[in-house]
């Protein structure tokens, strides 16, 4: 088990979050001191034939205890949002119950690597989509609604490999960048009308993050 994403609740501080690689979600309300986990309802969801995902272990609900990343949002008090396996899914009560986004509505690329929320404005939110864990596809989502509907972002430019991390400029709302595990780096400086791609050394590989300063 390792933690893959720490998130703190704008409207409550002392609510904290932890995404675990693969253990599912924790979560604390009193800043730190103590932690209950969150996992259960995310396991009753693997009952659905869609939602079963077993690869390292014999347990059917592998998949949606895999967790990649988290992300709260101002803008929907007690909502955060779940990166998996399986897909984005959703919490309206602070991990009581999840729901499934069903980003599959629209994008072909379901698994889910990294999910943020836009430091300019809570009600967007960007989602790196790809085929698996070391695919050879991956896609950047964007949600202008706190992830009711979503579009695709990226434009002009072909990831080879899973779509890992994304990330906005905090000064510039209209930068925002992504890397694939392959060792790509796109960008846009114009919120997303045209991108480029920006390869990291020959030889790079398996890229977990980016980050704007």
């Amino acid at each position: 088990t390792r933690v893959t994403r720490i998130v703190v609740d704008p409207a409550l501080t002392d609510v904290v979050y932890a995404a675990l690689e693969v253990r599912g979600v924790i979560r604390s309300t009193d800043g730190g001191e103590t932690w209950s986990d969150l996992s259960a309802p995310l396991i009753k969801l693997a009952e659905a034939p869609h939602l079963k995902s077993r690869i390292g272990s014999d347990l059917d609900y592998e998949g949606m205890i895999d967790s990649h990343a988290l992300a709260v949002s101002a803008a929907a008090p007690g909502t955060a949002f779940l990166a998996v396996r399986m897909g984005v899914f959703r919490t309206d009560d602070r991990g009581a119950s999840w729901s499934d986004v069903g980003i599959g509505r629209y994008s072909p690329l379901t698994y889910c690597r990294d999910i943020v929320v836009s430091p300019h404005d809570p009600r967007v939110l960007y989602a790196c989509l790809s085929v698996s864990a070391r695919g050879d596809d991956g896609s950047l989502y964007r949600s202008e609604d706190v992830g009711r509907t979503w579009r695709r972002f990226d434009r002009g430019v072909k990831a080879h490999g899973t779509m890992m991390a994304v990330a906005v400029h905090p000064r510039d709302p209209a930068r925002v960048y992504c890397g694939s595990r392959c060792g790509q780096v796109f960008g846009t400086e114009d919120a997303g009308a045209s991108w480029r791609e920006d390869p990291l050394p020959r030889g790079v590989q398996d890229v977990y993050s980016v980050a704007c300063a």
